[in-house]
């Protein structure tokens, strides 16, 4: 009698159309529909945003919590964090407050938008007794360098005349020195995961790369590369180093550098946070899988970079577990990939980006019903 598949499913969000939880969801039931006796093990991931928070919950990691708190406009959103009480950490995702997908595209500004609900939700977990916080940084659709977060855990941001600046990108520019800092926040062991290594400013920074995909215009984007300056600057002051230049400072619109300066967070990439947390290396290498499945919305040339796929499949290769990658958008050929034994496109036939992002579900179902039995 043969021995059961075993499968693992590690994907990332598809972003703005499936999220890692939904995929694993997907996969798991097309995969015991086709082979009923199969062992099917989920572990959602994320590489710090879109559903970073359920990698943690969903691997039994960190309980949900949740707050209400303010959007990137200033509205009323629902936000989730995850808590390990006994070690007291707490894993936030910028995203759950402050991310694009709280936005409609036609009200994308950001001018104006902040990330002073991240700051609130991260005040919950400070109000928990937290002593080390995660900061999972990506899909924000802020520019504003976490000054509004900073804000909303007291440290006060202020123009020429001492009196506080107002929130958004476009108000740094106003910002003329940085005031005390609460002596609490400097005791928290802050880490920041994120996979992006862009700088502050210039042509790979925060405004130029991530700016126009937050709904920001070309003369926007020149006042909020003014107003990062500004904040670079008072930022060096502060902080006595050029925290604007170091390697990731440009993540989710300069969240990265605001919490590096002030107070003293550390870049490490989500990935390996994951890992060391879920402890996904030890599943690997312990579970005897016969296949791996991963994916996120775009297989680019990108990918060859260290995207979570490419780890997930460096993972199964170390311990001669063959991965199958699917993905929405394919725009690089399999053979740039070879730690993957195969790659698909869930998009089966010629149709847009909105039409695919809107059937994602449908399509991976569609892609797994064939998929699934050649690996039996």
């Amino acid at each position: 009698m043969s021995k059961p598949l075993s499968i693992l499913l590690a994907p990332d969000s598809f972003k703005g159309s499936l999220d890692a939880s939904d995929f694993c969801k997907i996969a798991s039931q097309v995969i015991q529909a086709i082979a009923p006796t199969a062992q099917v093990f989920s572990r959602p991931m994320s590489d710090g945003g879109e559903g970073f928070v359920d990698s943690f919950v969903c691997a039994g990691a960190g309980q949900a919590k949740s707050a209400w708190v303010s959007d990137p406009l200033g509205k009323k959103t629902k936000a989730n964090f995850a808590w390990q009480a006994e070690s007291q950490t707490a894993i936030i995702e910028m995203a759950q407050a402050s991310g694009i997908t709280k936005v409609r595209k036609e009200e994308l500004n950001p001018l104006n938008t902040h990330t002073y609900g991240t700051g609130q939700l991260i005040q919950q977990a400070i109000d928990l007794g937290a002593k080390k916080i995660i900061l999972g940084l990506g899909g924000s659709a802020t520019n504003d360098g976490g000054a509004g977060a900073l804000m909303a855990l007291g440290v006060p941001m202020l123009n020429s005349k001492n009196q506080s600046i107002n929130l958004g990108g476009q108000a740094l520019k106003e910002l003329a020195t940085i005031g005390e800092i609460p002596s609490h926040l400097l005791e928290i062991d802050w880490q920041i995961a994120c996979d992006v290594t862009n700088p502050l400013l210039g042509e790979t920074g925060a405004t130029a790369i991530f700016g126009p995909q937050k709904g920001g215009q070309p003369q926007q984007l020149e006042i909020l590369e003014k107003a990062l300056s500004q904040f670079a600057k008072v930022l060096e002051s502060h902080a006595n180093k050029a925290v604007h230049l170091e390697s990731g400072a440009g993540a989710a619109g300069g969240m990265a550098a605001g919490f590096m300066g002030l107070l003293n967070a550390k870049l490490v990439p989500g990935f390996d946070v994951i890992n060391e947390t879920l402890q996904l290396e030890a599943l690997i290498k312990n579970q005897n899988f016969d296949y791996i499945l991963t994916g996120e919305g775009r297989f680019d040339n990108q990918t060859r970079f260290g995207k979570l796929p490419l780890r997930i499949a460096e993972l199964g290769q170390k311990y001669n577990v063959p991965t199958i990658g699917l993905c929405g958008s394919l725009t690089c050929s399999v053979e740039e990939l070879p730690e993957f034994k195969a790659i698909f496109s869930i998009v089966n036939k010629v149709m847009d980006e909105h039409e695919a992002m809107g059937n994602a579900p449908y399509l991976l179902q569609q892609t797994l019903l064939s998929v699934i039995p050649l690996l039996k």
